[in-house]
């Protein structure tokens, strides 16, 4: 004896598991939803940092003292010591960036990270460290991972293929700000001890 299903009946069972393989499809699909930190530090665009940052690479190591001057998308980063082999100045904005050392010609490229492969063989992420050296994420490509701490500071961020830890945590201001962040990715590796923050806007662009 064969059982006939009712038209009704089947109608909603192919409902059913239509949907139930949409959500599959959706839930394999879907990124995983990481914690985020204080949204509000993407409003703090315009600072001046000096710290000292040292690096580590297959060729060489070495440290530089730097002062960093951020106002919105312009930023000029002067490095001096023996990371820049002099003293070193590198501006720009996200369309464009200038090389200026003492006694040379300056040299244009498309980016910050481009000069800083040329000068150091090897490209230093400094559009995203805009954002990283306030202990946010950059805004693209996605974070891969974070943690946070329990004061919900940024801990460790995994972006762009870089690993990096987070530390010595200090109020400036109405900001609680890193003192200290490690960077590693592969045979490369970098550590930034900011020594003082300026959170008053510039005066002038750099």
């Amino acid at each position: 004896m064969i059982n006939v299903i009712p038209p009704a009946r089947f109608y909603w069972r192919l409902v059913i598991v239509a949907s139930l393989a949409t959500m599959l499809a959706s839930c394999a699909t879907r990124p995983p939803q990481l914690p985020t930190t204080d949204q509000r530090l993407q409003s703090l665009d315009s600072w001046r940092m000096e710290g000292k940052l040292g690096f580590r690479s297959p060729e060489k190591n070495g440290s530089a003292w730097i002062n960093w001057l951020q106002s919105k998308d312009i930023y000029q980063l002067q490095l001096n010591g023996p990371f820049g082999a002099a003293a070193t100045r590198i501006s720009g904005d996200s369309q464009h960036a200038t090389l200026s050392q003492s006694g040379r010609d300056d040299i244009d490229a498309a980016s910050g990270e481009e000069l800083t492969e040329w000068l150091f063989g090897w490209a230093f992420p400094v559009a995203q460290m805009s954002s990283w050296i306030k202990g946010a994420a950059a805004s693209a490509p996605p974070p891969m991972a974070l943690t946070l701490t329990p004061e919900n500071l940024l801990a460790t961020l995994n972006q762009s293929g870089w690993q990096l830890t987070y530390s010595h945590y200090r109020q400036q201001g109405e900001w609680i700000l890193p003192g200290r962040i490690q960077g590693t990715r592969g045979d490369y590796a970098f550590t930034l001890v900011i020594k003082q923050w300026d959170l008053s806007s510039p005066s002038q662009t750099p």
